[in-house]
Formats: C-alpha cells, sequence, structure tokens
C-alpha cells in the first residue's frame, strides 16, 4: 500500500491517472470507489484544497472519456463526484482546522443535506418512493418474484431506509476521510493518524443538538414527522464513531491486544453491541472515560 500512496503523491499527473482507473474500476467493482475518495482526501490533506480539486476534476475528466471510449456514458462516471466533491470539502477542512471532529461533523452534514434532498426528490414521502420502487424492480419478475418483493415492502422497512441511506454516505465519507488521514500519516507522520482518532471527542454541543431533534419524537410519539428519526440515525451514526474510539482507546489501555480492537469493530457494526457503542460516545462529553481508565491503570 505505501508503494501506491507513494505512487498517487508524485505529482499531479499521477494522482488523476490513479484516480481515472480506480472511477473506471469502481463501476465494475463498487467498493473500490473508496479508494477513488480516499485518493482526493489524501492529495487534499497533504497538498492543499486547490491541488485536490485540480487532481478532482482532472481525474474526473479522464475517467469520463475512459468511460466513453469503452461504449459507456459519461453520466455513470460523473455521478462519482458525488462522493468526492464532499470527500474534498471535509479534507480540506480538517486541513485547515486539524481537528477531526470539526470535520465529522462536516460529514454529518452532508449527510443531512443528502437526506433533505432525497425528500424533495420524493415529495416528502420517501416510504412510499421505496415502496414504488422495489415494487417495480418485482413486477416484472412475475407472480412469485412480486411476492418476495412484497415482503421486502413492509412499511416498517420503508419508514427506515431513508434513514439508513443518509446515514451509510455519512459513514461512506468518513471512511474515505479516516483512510485518507491513515494514508497521510503511512507517509509523513507515521502513528499520528491513530492518536488522532483515539483522542477523539465531539463535545457536548454535538449530544445536545441530538437531543433537540429528539425531542419532537418524545413529545409527539407517532404523529412526529418521518425526517425526525432519519436525522437521528445520522446523528446515531457519529456518536457510534465517537463509542469506536473510546472503546478503542480504552482497550489499548487495558490489554494492548489487537484481537479485542478487531472484535470491537466487529461487533458495533454487526451486533446490537452497537447500540451500547454509540451510548459510550454519548456519555463521554461528561464521563470522559479514557481518563477515568487511565487513572485506574
Amino acid at each position: 500500500m505505501r508503494i501506491f500512496i507513494e505512487y498517487v503523491m508524485r505529482s499531479r499527473l499521477h494522482a488523476m491517472g490513479v484516480l481515472s482507473l480506480l472511477a473506471f474500476t469502481t463501476l465494475v467493482f463498487p467498493p473500490i470507489g473508496y479508494l477513488t475518495g480516499a485518493v482526493v482526501g489524501v492529495v487534499t490533506l497533504k497538498q492543499g484544497a486547490s491541488e485536490g480539486m485540480i487532481s478532482l476534476l482532472g481525474g474526473l475528466a479522464l475517467a469520463m472519456v475512459l468511460h466513453r471510449l469503452n461504449g459507456g456514458h459519461e453520466l455513470s462516471v460523473a455521478m462519482m463526484a458525488v462522493f468526492w466533491i464532499p470527500v474534498w470539502t471535509i479534507a480540506a477542512l480538517l486541513r485547515t482546522t486539524q481537528s477531526l471532529r470539526i470535520a465529522f461533523q462536516a460529514a454529518a452534514l452532508f449527510g443531512v443535506l443528502a437526506l433533505f434532498i432525497f425528500y424533495l426528490m420524493s415529495d416528502g414521502a420517501p416510504a412510499e418512493w421505496w415502496q414504488n420502487v422495489v415494487q417495480d424492480l418485482f413486477a416484472e419478475q412475475g407472480s412469485d418474484a412480486l411476492g418476495a418483493g412484497e415482503m421486502l415492502l413492509d412499511p416498517r422497512l420503508a419508514e427506515v431506509l431513508t434513514g439508513v441511506m443518509a446515514a451509510g454516505f455519512f459513514l461512506g465519507l468518513v471512511a474515505m476521510l479516516l483512510l485518507a488521514r491513515s494514508w497521510q500519516a503511512m507517509l509523513y507522520n507515521p502513528g499520528g493518524m491513530k492518536v488522532e482518532f483515539l483522542s477523539l471527542q465531539l463535545g457536548k454541543n454535538s449530544v445536545l443538538l441530538g437531543l433537540v431533534v429528539m425531542l419532537p419524537g418524545l413529545l409527539m410519539g407517532d404523529e412526529v414527522p418521518a425526517m425526525v428519526p432519519d436525522l437521528m440515525q445520522i446523528w446515531m451514526t457519529l456518536f457510534m464513531i465517537q463509542g469506536i474510539a473510546v472503546a478503542h482507546a480504552v482497550l489499548e489501555q487495558r490489554t494492548g491486544q489487537k484481537g479485542w480492537v478487531m472484535a470491537l469493530y466487529f461487533a458495533t457494526l454487526f451486533t446490537p453491541i452497537g447500540f451500547v457503542v454509540t451510548m459510550v460516545g454519548v456519555t463521554d462529553a461528561w464521563i470522559d472515560y479514557r481518563r477515568r481508565f487511565a487513572e485506574m491503570k
């Protein structure tokens, strides 16, 4: 990986070339898209916002030409800018402020923006939009497939899909930014990214903002606007990241074993323990678990 990053950082043309090839590959294997965003991020973090934008636009243009020559449509490549521009923005912000807290909060705002745009596109009824889309997809497959589609269209599932999408968009931005930061640290500041992430503190104001958003849900019950729980999903994802940073730091202090850390990440993402980790992130603003466990050591 180090050789790859050194190649990207060799020159502007190298960054553009890597971006274009990765973007083209993303159309075949979408997870590669995280690498493209991270390339934009690491160039911006190290060389500045203007250089990052030049590499972004140049790589995007080359990818569009490459895709066109292979019989594709440029628009499918241009859509990658939906991720690249937010990553460029938060990377430039991180370079300026040197604050992961501010960068993550900005990423969360992009998640909120994506949520608002989706509500506008769906005329304020995203649950119905999801139902109609899935219904149309399965209707073409015949009655048996349609029955399977109806199971997927459970109203409770349709109601949460929009929030999941927005939270996933936010989490994707964070993943690309952290990957870019780790690459930067690998070349120029070994170990720096780990120290930076494990000391993450989003602050009391971020907690209180989430509680203000949650208040209508507590007071209105079933009458709460659909956007409120969707916003809460973004907020909880933000504090899940905070909780992971806290738990990772505590495990480093207490055990120092990578196996426990890997188990933490897996359990947070794929089991109900993720909610507990999120609550740790929320309460850490007042309790400061890392300091308390350090004093106990």
